[in-house]
């Protein structure tokens, strides 16, 4: 089937689209010239959008799929965990002048290649990068607008995230695992109008890092937050922001979405957050209610319990507000946040 839809096929009919599914990682095929062949065969049909899935090592055909000058699209996914390694590095000196769209889940990548790799792509506008199993990661492209980036599994701990993005409008960021490693964070990205940040596994040694890192969208329109507190943590502990630092002001923060366990120290950190953003139209509270079973069962239900005020359905759980920027209905939400943290210094005193 592949060779009457593929290798046969002459140039009048183009191949816009081509997909590869390995079901098994450890495929035969990469080491003879049948995948490499085919691959050839759809680069002078013109082939425009590829997808690789499933296979756990494509470096030896990578310098293959680079050589397709036509793609518009290209998503290489491997599909795997990943595990401790040596380094891949990726090919360079390829003139993808007409990719606009890239996704990659590789692992073990080498991160100079990887950033060399993104420097070098003329017209990429989308990125979705699953990166782990490295220290650093340095991203720079003056026409990347979309960036989704997933660091996940962090064997060597990333200690370095430096964004170089002039272009970019939306970022979605999920990281797992522990932030308190990522010491080094460094963002340039004047038009940035939307950020989605999802965390995992959070704990209070990460604030630093946190902190660091919400001051890199201080000037975004929409925020998306959405943290998970580790199930080891037994107290709860600042996560947002340290006590005593700098507070976060969103000068042009028109819509904030916030997920997370509203307890005493992630309330406080958001009604900070509330006051240092003028232009605010829109805010939704979710409050995460963490998990008392298994190694977080020593959790007492009272510390963790939500500190957002009673919203019209009676309960803690979310709160919604619209329309902030007029007067009147602003004034009432920051007289309901007002009256809450005044109740709760009251009891402590």
């Amino acid at each position: 089937m592949a060779d009457y839809v593929v290798l046969n096929r002459n140039i009048s009919h183009p191949l816009l689209s081509l997909r590869l599914k390995f079901i098994s990682p450890f495929h035969p095929s990469l080491s003879d010239s049948y995948i490499p062949s085919l691959l050839a065969k759809s680069h002078s049909l013109g082939l425009r959008n590829l997808t690789v899935e499933g296979c756990i090592d494509l470096v030896p055909i990578l310098p293959t799929i680079f050589s397709i000058d036509s793609l518009e699209s290209l998503s290489l996914d491997s599909g795997f965990y990943p595990r401790p390694g040596p380094y891949h590095i990726l090919p360079s000196g390829f003139t993808l002048t007409c990719l606009r769209s890239l996704s990659l889940r590789l692992y073990n990548v080498e991160p100079a290649s990887l950033s060399q790799l993104v420097s070098e792509l003329c017209s990429l506008e989308d990125l979705h990068l699953s990166a782990s199993t490295m220290d650093s990661l340095s991203l720079s492209s003056r026409t990347i607008k979309r960036l989704k980036l997933i660091i996940s599994f962090d064997y060597s701990q990333l200690h370095t995230l430096e964004l170089f993005l002039p272009s970019l409008e939306s970022l979605h960021l999920h990281k797992f695992d522990s932030f308190s490693s990522l010491f080094n964070i460094h963002g340039e990205f004047p038009l940035l109008k939307r950020a989605l940040i999802t965390l995992v596994t959070v704990e209070g040694k990460d604030v630093n890092a946190i902190s660091k890192l919400l001051n890199s969208f201080a000037h975004v329109e929409e925020l998306t937050l959405s943290v998970e507190e580790s199930e080891y943590v037994k107290r709860p502990k600042p996560i947002l922001l340290q006590p005593g630092k700098d507070l976060l002001k969103f000068p042009n923060l028109k819509h904030l979405d916030v997920s997370l366990c509203f307890h005493e120290h992630n309330f406080e950190a958001i009604t900070m957050v509330l006051h240092n953003s003028p232009a605010l139209e829109s805010l939704k509270l979710v409050h995460k209610i963490p998990k008392f079973t298994g190694v977080s069962r020593g959790r007492k239900r009272k510390d963790w319990g939500s500190k957002l005020p009673r919203n019209a359905d009676g309960n803690y759980r979310y709160a919604y507000f619209r329309n902030l920027h007029l007067g009147e209905n602003r004034k009432e939400f920051m007289k309901l946040l007002g009256k809450k943290c005044s109740s709760k210094k009251r009891a402590k005193s």
